[in-house]
């Protein structure tokens, strides 16, 4: 009787920790993303409301892979005559850290790469360039999970990557801080 009662006491305790544990998972967050402009001295952010899709796997409890899309979605500055767009989109491969701080909670880091694509345009008295960079730049996140049950997470995250397009001095820097759900199968 006692070996089964430690059993079953065991059992449960394990299950909640199954879910940050070896598998796939897939998962999307909707958050903001800034777009840091810095162009001939001058310097501008630019918030919008962006989103990404991801899927990944846990090798063990605390390591796996990751690979996402994210539209940080357009950003725009006008004024005095002028104007000037972004609207880059990233995909991402990172290996993922997770540190379990009790059944529930958990911490999350990741470390990759992020291939991003950005349309750029301006216009200023009535003439207008456009064009495109692709980058590849050093992708870094940091976040938390909170475990709802077996398959379900709520997972906010920071996401920073990097130089996204780069012309001469001119340069674009992204981030996204978001919120979402990651189901575990």
């Amino acid at each position: 009787m006692k070996k089964n009662v430690l059993f079953a006491l065991i059992a449960a305790l394990a299950a909640p920790l199954a879910a940050h544990a070896e598998g796939y998972y897939v998962g999307g967050n909707v958050g903001r993303a800034e777009q840091k402009v810095d162009l001939d001295g001058l310097s501008f952010k630019e918030h919008k409301t962006a989103y990404k899709v991801y899927g990944g796997y846990n090798y063990t409890q605390n390591f796996g892979a990751e690979i996402g899309f994210a539209d940080l979605r357009e950003a725009e500055k006008s004024g005095n005559g002028a104007r000037i767009s972004s609207k880059p989109r990233s995909l991402y491969v990172a290996a993922v850290g997770t540190l379990t701080l009790n059944d529930q909670f958990a911490l999350i880091g990741k470390a990759g790469v992020a291939y991003t694509h950005v349309k750029v345009s301006a216009s200023v008295a009535g003439i207008s360039d456009s064009g495109s960079d692709n980058r590849t730049s050093p992708y870094v996140s940091v976040g938390a999970a909170y475990l709802l049950n077996k398959n379900v997470s709520v997972v906010a995250e920071y996401e920073y990557f990097g130089k996204i397009a780069k012309d001469g001095d001119a340069n674009i820097k992204a981030n996204l801080v978001s919120v979402g759900v990651r189901y575990a199968f």
